[in-house]
């Protein structure tokens, strides 16, 4: 008659190796990019649109911004004129590289003079570990003493949004790219 081995190793084995997958998962997690906005003083008195915005890599690794696009999701002023769904491109807020702690300071020129409300997104599309994604940034501007811009949740806006921004950049992408002389 045979004699049965005992299997004294393999509980120990996938107990650690369990351990190992969730502590690998948890590192991947940690490393993922984060990305900040935060808006500055407006540079002139009376022109919402002269405020810049600060983008911070506040994650542990660099990433590589292809594009950002600014989108004037509703702007009102007081004449009645409201604005929506415009964007804004700048060839130079393309293709550069954030690294750990970087920032780099965008300010789009929309518009003189002093809207009543808007509500703006600011998109950064941007490469990771091979991958395109994309990060969007709601920002909602009122008047009060001064020019004020607050951070609000992206909410229902995401679907609409991604469609402005993804035409924008295709036009932006247009505009920019000039053909190769062949000779």
């Amino acid at each position: 008659m045979r004699e049965r081995k005992g299997r004294t190793w393999t509980t120990p084995i996938s107990i650690l190796s369990l351990v190992l997958t969730i502590v690998g998962a948890l590192g991947a997690v940690e490393l993922r990019p984060q990305l900040t906005v935060f808006p500055q003083q407006q540079l002139a008195n009376g022109e919402a649109f002269s405020a810049p915005f600060q983008l911070t890599n506040s994650g542990y690794l660099g990433i590589h911004v292809d594009a950002i696009t600014l989108v004037y999701h509703r702007v009102e002023y007081g004449s009645g004129m409201i604005i929506s769904d415009n964007s804004a491109n700048g060839a130079k807020w393309d293709n550069f590289d954030l690294e750990r702690g970087e920032s780099k300071t965008v300010l789009y020129r929309f518009s003189t003079g002093l809207p009543t409300k808007a509500d703006i997104v600011l998109a950064v599309d941007y490469e990771f570990f091979w991958m395109k994604w994309r990060w969007l940034f709601r920002f909602e501007g009122m008047h009060g003493d001064n020019w004020n811009w607050e951070r609000q949740p992206i909410g229902d806006l995401n679907p609409g949004i991604n469609r402005v921004i993804d035409e924008s950049l295709m036009k932006h992408r247009r505009l920019t790219t000039r053909p190769q002389n062949p000779n």
